[in-house]
């Protein structure tokens, strides 16, 4: 049966006002987290609460369209605590192997990195999803424990029962995030504490956990010492994922800045085209797949090379100016010169980016 074209273009406006009016609730949300009056510290007490339905039910709604919830929404708070105990009774027959199973898939997920440089906002408490936090890409992780005991750990926070004591044990303070807002929704990195709790709270299967959270957003820091990464800036500068080039920004301290749409802070950085395109595939295999048309060329490694090949032919000049120029400008198109005089400069067996 053929499609009707005003059916699929209602649908397709439909779908984007949903998504619009999502995008709108979470930058809501990631305000009201970045004005929130914080505690300064967080103690067994926050855990001692007692919650209504009502309370649980706005929790649920807050994290299935935001992922986040500020600690100062008391209702918002009472809520997730009750769903921590909730979710401890329901896996209170869990054994250490199961939990074991569990971690096991936690430290096979991928990991994607986030080199890109923003700026942050004060760090503030707030309720996250767990699955939102990728386990960190250090190899040798976990470092401090060996995998049975980090699947102990878990079991341990299953067991506990959402005792307050042991809540104000393993969340909050010690726990420090990063959090970058994304089209799939916020996207939590961990800072110099909380590797450990993470993964276990994730093979645990938590669906809540108190984080010190910092929101990072543009403008984001770009170098021109760089080489490496410099045609990949322009490429996404080109192609309209990056834009606002700013140099010597006086809001970052004089460094050159951008602005990043949809997921381009996470490609950001990156001295080669199989570390973005690894860490893009990371992303979407925790995330899910973005839509954006942009990120195609990406996607594909050989197509991904050839345009970088490109950028530099057109443009071996380094620097960052050059940025303004070529916005929009897609895809880079050398001249046969510029083809020319660029293999003669790597040599026939050069130039092949990784």
């Amino acid at each position: 049966m053929d499609s009707d074209p005003e059916i699929e273009r209602r649908v397709a406006e439909a779908e984007a006002e949903l998504e619009a009016e999502m995008e709108a609730r979470r930058n809501s949300v990631a305000e009201e987290v970045r004005s929130a009056d914080d505690p300064s510290g967080v103690d067994a007490s926050a855990f001692a609460v007692d919650a209504s339905n009502a309370d649980v039910d706005h929790a649920q709604d807050m994290l299935a369209s935001t992922g986040m919830i500020p600690a100062s929404d008391l209702a918002g708070h009472r809520g997730a605590v009750e769903l921590w105990r909730t979710h401890c009774d329901r896996r209170r027959g869990t054994d250490q192997a199961t939990l074991r199973a569990e971690l096991d898939k936690v430290l096979a997920a991928p990991r994607p990195q986030h080199p890109a440089t923003g700026k942050q906002d004060r760090p503030v408490y707030a309720w996250v999803r767990p699955s939102d936090i990728p386990v960190t890409s250090h190899e040798a992780f976990p470092y401090h424990c060996t995998p049975d005991e980090l699947a102990e750990l878990g079991l341990n926070l299953v067991r506990e029962a959402g005792d307050p004591a042991g809540m104000d044990e393993i969340l909050g303070e010690g726990l420090s995030l990063t959090t970058s807002l994304t089209p799939r929704g916020p996207v939590h990195r961990v800072n110099v504490n909380g590797n450990h709790r993470a993964a276990a709270i994730r093979a645990a299967g938590f669906p809540v956990a108190l984080a010190e959270i910092t929101l990072e957003h543009g403008p984001w820091a770009v170098s021109d010492n760089d080489t490496s990464s410099q045609a990949l800036t322009r490429l996404l500068y080109r192609c309209g994922l990056l834009t606002d080039y700013r140099p010597n920004d006086p809001s970052r301290l004089g460094r050159d800045t951008v602005e990043a749409e949809g997921i381009a802070s996470w490609l950001l950085g990156f001295q080669s085209a199989t570390a973005a395109r690894n860490n893009l595939l990371a992303y979407e295999a925790m995330f899910g797949r973005d839509s954006d048309s942009r990120l195609l060329w990406i996607r594909d490694l050989r197509s991904f090379k050839r345009l970088l090949r490109h950028e530099r032919m057109e443009l071996p000049e380094f620097g960052l100016d050059v940025l303004p120029r070529v916005q929009g400008q897609w895809p880079p198109r050398p001249t046969l010169g510029q083809r020319l005089e660029y293999w003669l400069s790597v040599g026939l067996s050069g130039g092949v980016c990784r």
